[in-house]
């Protein structure tokens, strides 16, 4: 019983909020249509009209004879009005005037019809019957149109209302993409059901797709419209009459056009219109990759040998050296070193060294060397890949090489080792739009790919690959250049060999100690630059 009474009392509490929300609703719609109506251009001579409980057909008389307009008031319209308008323009007051009184007006030439909204609708209504009987009395012409850049088929979906689809210079080489399609929310659902049926059919039946969208067509045009239209009259959404047809010879590229001489005049404009070259852009890139390195070795070989004589035999005592030979001399043993910790060379880079002897006595020989090697090298890339396509059409282009590699096998399997083949290119993917400002808005995947060989090798002894990609959107204005990004990478490493315990005597302990300094550098720039082609150019 609480909860009853509780429920009473929320209900005559919510009352007077519906009421304030639903007053609030209205006050907003009322606002909205009067910025509606500020937002609009008035360009009448300034007038200012004082009158109280005046006719309405006189007011409209005084607007007429102020404008020098030719304005014809029906007898329908009746009543009175009270208004006080300073300093506004002509036309603002007049649609005021037939805002309050629910009036229309009707333009023929240079008459001005006003009346009720109703009989406003009802006048058109009876002028477009007038209209459709002398259509439907009118001889038949023919006109045959050849399409200089456009695509027939496209051109013939427009003029029967039907969504062209895919049909634009860009289409792809799908099968279906070949024919008007239009979506399941368009199309017969007979007809769409057995379309799904047939995508799943080999590739020779679909050689009857035409005759099937044919039918479609022509139970399109004998039911008016798929439901997909969103006007009550049909007609709105075609170009031809209702006895027009449209037929394109793909041969050649031509409409034949048969409709009412009316008709085909209206047909011939819109063609016009739309049958233009399609602006063309020119994308160029640049990749620029730039590598700098710097190396630097440095190390000792310091050591001694002795060499001496047993019975006839020379015996010699001294660390290994790539040039080791018996020497009838022990001064000759200058280059046989205890302890080697030398320069290793980078490449094939020579070794720089400069070898003392540091004492020499009976059969003895105590000798330094040292071997230095500073390698300082720099290196830059440039790659220009460019591709001129038409607006929203995509393009793409490639060049580069194919890497082998040997595919890896499962544990214990006994099958051969596929050899397969991985892309190592230089790749530009591209596709323009044309803004109205001149501005190129691009949606691009630029891709390097190298074989690294300096890397080493996978498991298998395959190559490496470097692999540098971008994918963005842009816009750009026309010949401006713009960087998409970059990759900066700055590597630096120290690498030491010694001897223990002679590295850290004081003076000497650098005698003992190899060091291998190396920085490297690598920088990766990407740039685009877009041009739009002129037209008297793509015409030549």
């Amino acid at each position: 019983m609480r909860c009853d009474k509780f429920l009473v009392y929320l209900w005559l509490f919510s009352l007077p909020l519906c009421a304030d929300a639903s007053k609030e609703n209205n006050t907003h719609n009322t606002e909205f249509s009067l910025e509606k109506q500020k937002q609009t251009a008035y360009t009448g001579e300034r007038l200012t009209l004082n009158f109280q409980d005046i006719s309405i057909r006189q007011v409209i008389a005084i607007l007429a004879e102020f404008t020098g307009k030719n304005i014809v008031v029906s007898e329908d319209v009746t009543g009175s009005i009270t208004l006080k308008l300073d300093n506004v323009p002509w036309d603002e007051a007049l649609e005021f005037i037939m805002v309050t009184k629910e009036l229309g007006q009707y333009q023929s030439g240079n008459v001005t019809l006003i009346a009720p909204l109703d009989k406003i609708r009802a006048y058109r209504e009876k002028l477009q019957q007038m209209e459709e009987a002398v259509e439907k009395s009118d001889p038949l012409v023919t006109e045959y149109i050849k399409i200089n850049y456009a695509k027939g088929e496209t051109l013939r979906n427009i003029l029967n209302g039907i969504n062209p689809g895919n049909l634009s210079s860009c289409e792809t080489d799908d099968t279906l993409s070949h024919h008007a399609i239009p979506s399941s929310s368009t199309m017969n659902p007979a007809f769409h059901e057995a379309l799904n049926d047939m995508r799943d059919m080999p590739t020779d039946a679909t050689q009857h797709l035409p005759y099937l969208l044919m039918e479609n067509n022509r139970l399109h045009n004998k039911h008016d419209h798929w439901p997909s239209n969103t006007t009550d009259n049909p007609d709105e959404n075609h170009f031809l009459s209702s006895r027009g047809t449209v037929v394109v010879d793909a041969r050649t590229n031509t409409l034949i056009i048969k409709d009412t001489a009316k008709k085909v005049i209206e047909v011939k404009k819109l063609i016009a219109q739309l049958d233009i070259p399609v602006q063309q852009v020119m994308i160029e890139s640049r990749i620029v990759v730039a590598d700098e390195a710097f190396a630097k070795n440095l190390g000792m070989k310091f050591g001694v040998a002795n060499h001496t004589m047993i019975g006839s035999h020379a015996l010699s005592v001294g660390s290994r050296n790539s040039q080791n030979t018996e020497k009838s001399d022990p001064t000759d043993l200058v280059k046989e070193s205890l302890m080697d910790l030398g320069a290793q060379s980078i490449g094939k880079t020579p070794v720089g060294a400069l070898g003392m002897t540091l004492a020499k006595g009976a059969d003895y020989v105590l000798n330094l060397e040292v071997e230095a090697l500073q390698s300082d090298g720099r290196g830059e890339s440039i790659s220009n890949p460019r591709v001129m396509t038409m607006n929203r059409c995509t393009a793409y282009i490639t060049q580069g090489v194919q890497i082998p590699y040997t595919s890896a096998l499962p544990a214990g399997s006994t099958a051969l080792a596929q050899t397969l083949f991985k892309d190592a290119t230089l790749a530009l993917n591209v596709t323009p739009q044309i803004t109205p400002s001149g501005a190129v808005l691009m949606t691009l995947v630029i891709k390097k790919d190298n074989v690294n060989e300096a890397a080493s090798m996978e498991a298998m002894g395959n190559k490496t690959l470097d692999k540098r990609e971008i994918q963005s959107s842009v816009l750009v204005q026309d010949g401006e250049t713009v960087m998409l990004g970059g990759v900066y990478e700055d590597s630096e490493s120290l690498t030491k060999n010694k001897v223990p315990f002679f590295d850290e005597l004081p003076v000497i302990g650098d005698f003992f100690t190899n060091s291998a300094r190396k920085n490297t550098k690598k920088e990766l720039l990407i740039f685009v630059t877009p041009k739009i082609v002129p037209d008297n150019l793509t015409l030549q």
